[in-house]
């Protein structure tokens, strides 16, 4: 009961003229008392709460209703960017992988061109199941100084995948169409696109039968008026000359990429390596040079041998034309000046050093059957008679060749530290380059990090919003509640006492606000996910229906930021306490 003893002194004190002060009369001193947290809480759950209508009232289901609203909208705005982002990062990485390694002699590892590589590498296919790596990063304190950190990744490289790419013209009886092919082997992932998949099947690199069937895109077969089992050609340029392919259509895809939908099509990557004249379907004859040895070899069949068997023949100096119909024979004819120049004799097995795509070296080992004497011109003294068959020694011997290398990695914050990983660890001394899908395809991840500004404007607004609504609420509430807090102070109370009991007035406006907020978007989210209410142009935002991504900690974090923030910001309207003088608010009205 001291308090209120205390507060009626005060009050009496406070309504009374002082009387004058004479010798020996004793000092009075004011004493301000801090009533106890319960009694704040007590009286602050007390306002608004008078059994007849009140301004305040409305003033405070506005600046719940607004908070509300706020915090709904800030839910939405970052699981809608949220839910973007991650749609589209997985369509563009599911199509492309997340990182490519190309031949460093190609214009980039997006080149449609692109020099061929080996496929025998020593990092494939092991580097598909490498584990968690550490890495160094560079980072700034907070005064500024540039620190190194030794961190980990949060997984590691889950499949690896070669390959290949042309260029070609889509021509049917309507329409001309350009088209770029994707070659696919046996270690292709079809776990993203047969998600995509609206009609017929996938390939199946492994039949023979499938080797001229084709995947196209829906928006490619509606352009071109084409169905499921349609067959239509495609016309490519190699070496100055065009050449067409006959495909069939063993399925259509829709990524909702269309942009990605409209330029590609799917195909067996032996029919880019044959259209690419890669190994192993190299075609090597009838001519090469072997520029190591200054020799010519002239692939030949009996058919083609025909011609010149006579002349040969007349000029026979050793042996005997060998039958160039045996595809396992090895015997060759060469000049009688070659023979003398090199040191060989009829029966001797040669090597022949031959260079080929990639610096790949290949050594051709025959067997002289026939030596003859060559009319007086150099290309005939240094060429060699073979079987056509054995100038394709390189194809079955050597590797394969391949554009390239898709890598993917197990989570996505790790693409920039395995990026650095296999160019300066796995691919350090080769003449390969590995590039992130980031920087193949910039503009996309430009325009989905502007998204992340639009989510921070967004949120800022909402907060701003907020902020107003509660300093307005909160002024009206001590405008108010003048009477009441002349009649505290003078029984005692200090400012910052009442200060803290509108405070905590404050705060319980804001909760509510987050609750109802938290409830109205986090139910908008769920019924988005469930229904889809929300349709979007797919050939402008890459998705049909607006995706949400709810998580716990963005979410906690917004009601958390919000609810400190505002109060933070309260503080400062809530010094208008402190110049209510008692008398005064007492007899206000």
């Amino acid at each position: 009961m001291r308090f209120f003893a205390q507060g009626r002194a005060d009050l009496r004190a406070a309504t009374q003229p002082d009387p004058p002060a004479g010798r020996g009369s004793p000092k009075r001193k004011h004493q301000k008392t801090s009533f106890s947290l319960n009694i704040a809480i007590f009286i602050a759950r007390r306002l608004g709460l008078g059994a007849g209508p009140s301004f305040s009232k409305t003033i405070m289901r506005i600046a719940i209703l607004a908070i509300a609203l706020s915090v709904t909208v800030m839910i939405l705005a970052t699981a809608i960017v949220r839910g973007f982002k991650t749609s589209i990062s997985e369509k563009v990485f599911g199509f492309w992988g997340h990182i490519h390694i190309t031949s460093s002699s190609s214009p980039s590892s997006y080149a449609f061109e692109a020099q061929p590589m080996n496929k025998d590498q020593i990092y494939y296919p092991d580097l598909g199941q490498r584990g968690p790596i550490y890495y160094i990063e560079q980072a700034s304190n907070w005064r500024g100084e540039i620190q190194e950190e030794e961190r980990q990744t949060q997984g590691g490289l889950r499949h690896i995948q070669a390959f290949a790419q042309k260029e070609g013209i889509i021509k049917t009886e309507q329409q001309i169409e350009g088209i770029i092919l994707r070659g696919v082997g046996e270690d292709y992932d079809w776990s993203f696109l047969k998600n995509y998949l609206l009609e017929g099947e996938l390939l199946d690199p492994k039949s023979e039968e499938n080797a001229n069937q084709i995947l196209i895109s829906e928006v490619t077969a509606r352009r071109l008026s084409l169905k499921v089992g349609d067959d239509f050609r495609i016309y490519f340029v190699q070496n100055g000359s065009s050449q067409a392919r006959k495909y069939k259509i063993k399925g259509i895809f829709k990524t909702g990429l269309e942009e990605y939908d409209r330029r590609f099509a799917l195909v067996d990557l032996r029919q880019i390596q044959k259209l690419n004249n890669w190994r192993p379907y190299r075609n090597y004859g009838p001519d090469l040079e072997l520029h190591e040895e200054n020799l010519y070899l002239k692939g030949v069949t009996n058919a083609s041998f025909a011609e010149s068997r006579t002349a040969i023949q007349n000029y026979l100096k050793a042996g005997q034309i060998p039958d160039f119909s045996d595809s396992s024979s090895q015997l060759v004819i060469v000049s009688s000046v070659l023979a003398g120049a090199r040191g060989w004799s009829l029966g001797d097995t040669i090597g022949l050093k031959y260079l080929d795509f990639g610096e790949q070296k290949y050594v051709y080992r025959f067997i002289i059957g026939a030596i003859y004497q060559a009319p007086a011109n150099l290309r005939w003294e240094k060429t060699i008679f073979v079987p056509w068959q054995a100038l394709q020694g390189p194809n079955y011997l050597l590797s394969e060749q391949v554009s390239g290398f898709e890598v993917f990695v197990e989570n996505i914050d790790d693409l920039d530290a395995f990026g650095e990983y296999i160019n300066y660890n796995t691919l350090m001394g080769k003449d390969q380059f590995a590039n992130t899908i980031k920087e193949v395809e910039p503009n996309i991840f430009d325009w989905l990090n502007l998204t992340d500004m639009n989510e921070r404007i967004i949120i800022l607004l909402m907060i701003l919003v907020s902020i107003i609504n509660m300093t307005t609420s909160l002024m009206i509430l001590i405008l108010e509640r003048t009477n009441m807090i002349g009649l505290l102070k003078a029984m005692g109370a200090s400012n910052w006492s009442i200060r803290q009991l509108f405070l905590y007035k404050a705060s319980q406006i804001i909760i509510y606000g987050l609750f109802w907020g938290n409830l109205l978007g986090i139910g908008l989210c769920y019924l988005q996910q469930s229904f889809g209410l929300i349709r979007l142009p797919e050939d402008l935002y890459y998705v049909s229906v607006a995706p949400v991504q709810l998580e716990f900690w963005p979410i906690f974090l917004l009601n958390l930021g919000t609810l400190l923030l505002t109060l933070l910001v309260l503080i400062i309207p809530s010094w208008l306490v402190a110049t209510i003088a008692p008398l005064k608010a007492i007899r206000f009205k």
